[in-house]
């Protein structure tokens, strides 16, 4: 029965640490060369699924951003929720205003640009906020 118990111990203990890391934990800001990574990921997957006609390359696009984002929330980046959900709040505005936009010809290009800028815009916000000076107590 202990075995159990610690099992369930450590899992609350994981899920405190994803939302609240100790105090004294040192929080630096996101790496740039990573997320840079990510997003010519993002841009060449985004490309090669417009260039096949391929309809579900917007979804990977959208997926490798979240998911990167919160990589590094789970790794304690400084600022580490209001930068997720500033970078979230500005590639979905990126998005309406691309959509409102969206007179693209081809359309598996115009949602690749659409896409792509969405990408590129919540990966450089979440980035910026997370460099922003910590407060001091």
């Amino acid at each position: 029965m202990s075995g159990r118990n610690s099992r369930l111990h450590g899992g609350v203990r994981s899920v405190r640490r994803f939302f609240w890391l100790p105090r004294g934990t040192p929080r630096h800001p996101s790496p740039v060369v990573p997320t840079l990574r990510i997003s010519a990921f993002c841009l060449a997957v985004g490309a090669l699924a417009a260039w096949a006609g391929w309809d579900e390359g917007p979804i990977v696009m959208t997926v490798a951003t979240v998911w990167s984002m919160l990589d590094d929330v789970i790794d304690g980046v400084r600022h580490r929720w209001p930068a997720f959900a500033a970078g979230l709040a500005v590639g979905w505005g990126v998005n309406k205003l691309a959509h409102a936009s969206l007179h693209a010809p081809d359309a598996s290009w115009g949602e690749y640009s659409l896409y792509a800028s969405t990408t590129l815009a919540a990966l450089a916000t979440f980035v910026a906020v997370t460099r922003l000076p910590q407060r001091e107590r």
